[in-house]
């Protein structure tokens, strides 16, 4: 590495310790060169003798350019091409200190020619990031993805022509660009509109961990428990229903894991899953197993899904989960994001299990089937696609509301078809590689997710038994035939799970079983909030902190009491200051589930600084409040105030 003395560079690296990294004497065929132009004071970058701006007046070049953007405060910039360095220096002067510019280059090569006069001064301003050649994309990316942008409104993108027209780099970089974005603002809406509910069901299922059956499990307690084994995860593509023989012909060789929307075109077919994963915390998720006898499935369930679910007695035993994200940002710090909710786990749980997701129940179960430790993975009815233009395998519940629509104008086609117009479609290559399917923006999301995540998992076999839906790259495709022939060496595994806990319960109380086997002799009282009371019968099992769910319940009614009562003093005391600097908020930004519940009210006034001070205390006051009474709503249900008979 060549050496950096001077103190503002050795400043710079200190702060972004990747930068180093550029000085490591990469070899290149190209020969990078910052000349001067012919106007003073002006530079120009030549490649290999030919110049990437005007070699005139690259400054009033960058300066039409850049008039053609309209760039706001919560824009993210990114700037394709860095062979005008005046539009390097022009776009960061235009930026405030602490917005991010986020420079991309295609050679590393480059970076020490246009360090010392271009790049140093842009560096030192906060919010500025440098990414240059193929070895530093990955790190771009990370960089992407772990980015905060609850306080961006758009992403605006300024491309140096001379660069991307001559390398394709460029446009491949932009296309990729825009999708982990559009990813980012997706899931940022979907977290305004749902971790307040989010955080509702957390509470509600772990305070109710340990009280009464269901039983909850971690899945921490099935980490790596089917290493040899061979699972397959079934959704409710189109394809479904055609593949189902091959599935009841492999049933002794295999898991199998459900995704709640193909249950019942699976027990329709007398196959009795493994399990079945739900995520989804609204209750519709309750329809796909409405009027079916499920006591032998365990409930596969992220903490946030609905508790509607576990009040039925439809379940005997429910694994439960959070949903993690891991990130590396760009100064190489390994991120944790966990959903909103999900911290006051460790609580209760000593150790839940953090569980990827790309969206979909899908892709959670999938994780989870990695997180077990399957070696071999067969997908079926993963289309990621409108095979045949229809949404779901038929059997779904999706399927059996529409047919109750039928009429002699409205067939089960133009159902399909109606909802298919709505949405925003595309045609990807189809499985095996014959022709084109028809899929749409959230689907084709999955499917990327997909791929990712098969490249990252090189220890297991993956297998798509698919004909019709999307090809996914990464994962081979199979023929029913195909997929039959690659398990006929596999023994049939005699259910070794059914040894575990988790599905004895089930097994011992069988189905339509009236008088299931009694846990415990725990009973409710009406005066402890809804909250079971123990016994001594019940010793708590090693996965669970002792008293968990009762000191979750204590803790959270005291944040609530303290709230209310900070709000009152800062009403009674405060007519100038602002909220956000008021003793109750910077106690409750401590309180990350506290804090998420109005995370949607405080970006917005981050967003609208013109507000006056009196309108921005009082839409967080107002918010704030709301929020108690919903939590109350949840912890203290009408339900739960009476005893259980009379």
């Amino acid at each position: 590495m060549s050496q950096i003395i001077d103190p503002i560079s050795s400043e710079i690296f200190e702060r972004k310790p990747y930068l180093q990294n550029y000085f490591r004497n990469f070899q290149s065929e190209n020969h990078w060169e910052l000349g001067p132009a012919k106007k003073p004071g002006e530079y120009y970058v030549s490649l290999n003798g030919e110049p990437l701006s005007s070699s005139f007046s690259p400054l009033t070049q960058a300066i039409r350019l850049l008039d053609t953007y309209s760039l706001r405060a919560t824009d993210i910039v990114i700037l394709f091409g860095l062979g005008n360095p005046h539009l390097i220096q022009k776009i960061s002067e235009t930026l405030t200190p602490g917005q991010i510019l986020i420079l991309i280059g295609d050679d590393e090569t480059l970076i020490p020619v246009i360090w010392e006069k271009i790049l140093i001064p842009v560096l030192q301003v906060p919010g500025r990031h440098l990414f240059s050649g193929e070895a530093f994309f990955p790190l771009y990316f990370n960089y992407l993805e772990s980015l905060p942008i609850e306080r961006v409104s758009g992403l605006k993108v300024i491309r140096n022509p001379t660069d991307t027209n001559r390398n394709s780099v460029f446009r491949e970089l932009e296309e990729k660009t825009q999708t982990v974005f559009s990813a980012k603002m997706s899931d940022l809406l979907t977290k305004f509109e749902f971790e307040r509910l989010w955080i509702k069901n957390s509470i509600w299922n772990l305070v109710h961990v340990g009280k009464e059956t269901p039983l909850r499990y971690p899945i921490s307690s099935l980490r790596e428990k089917f290493k040899g084994l061979t699972a397959v995860l079934v959704s409710a593509g189109p394809s479904l229903r055609k593949n189902l023989p091959w599935l009841q012909s492999v049933r002794d060789k295999v898991f199998v894991l459900s995704c709640d929307t193909s249950l019942k075109v699976l027990i329709k077919a007398g196959i009795e899953a493994d399990g079945v994963v739900t995520l989804d915390a609204q209750t519709n998720s309750f329809f796909h197993f409405m009027g079916e006898s499920l006591t032998r499935i365990p409930l596969f369930a992220d903490l946030v899904s609905s508790p509607t679910l576990l009040r039925e007695p439809m379940f005997h035993s429910v694994v439960h989960s959070v949903t993690a994200k891991y990130q590396v940002d760009a100064e190489g710090s390994l991120v944790r994001e966990v959903t909103a909710g999900g911290e006051l786990a460790e609580q209760v749980f000593r150790e839940v299990g953090d569980i990827q997701s790309g969206g979909s129940v899908a892709t959670t179960a999938f994780d989870m089937l990695r997180y077990m430790g399957f070696t071999s993975v067969y997908f079926l009815g993963q289309d990621l696609a409108y095979s045949g233009r229809e949404i779901h395998s038929t059997g779904t519940h999706h399927n059996e509301k529409w047919l109750t629509l039928l009429s002699r104008k409205n067939s089960l086609e133009r159902i399909n078809e109606v909802i298919i117009r709505k949405r925003e479609t595309r045609f990807v290559p189809r499985a095996g590689g014959k022709g084109s399917v028809l899929t749409d923006y959230v689907l084709d999301l999955y499917r990327h997710w997909f791929e990712e995540s098969a490249s990252s998992v090189s220890e297991m076999q993956l297998f798509n038994v698919n004909e019709d839906g999307a090809e996914i790259s990464g994962i081979q495709t199979l023929t029913p035939e195909k997929a039959k022939e690659n398990l006929i060496g596999t023994p049939n595994h005699n259910y070794p799970w059914r040894e575990l806990p988790i599905w004895k319960l089930g097994l011992e109380n069988r189905m339509g079983d009236q008088n299931p086997k009694k846990v415990s002799s725990k009973t409710r009282d009406p005066k402890n909030n809804g909250i079971a009371s123990g016994s001594s019968e019940v010793t708590t099992p090693p996965y669970l902190i002792p008293q968990g769910a009762e000191t979750l319940f204590q803790h959270i009614q005291k944040d609530l009491e303290f709230m209310e009562k900070g709000l009152k003093e800062f009403e009674k005391n405060s007519s100038t200051q602002t909220f956000q600097e008021s003793d109750i908020w910077i106690w409750m930004r401590e309180q990350s589930y506290l804090r998420r519940m109005v995370r949607k009210t405080e970006i917005y006034i981050l967003r609208h600084q013109d507000l006056e001070l009196v309108r921005k205390n009082q839409l967080m006051i107002q918010s704030i409040k709301k929020e108690i009474r919903y939590l109350k709503r949840s912890l203290y249900p009408m339900m739960d105030s009476f005893p259980e008979k009379g």
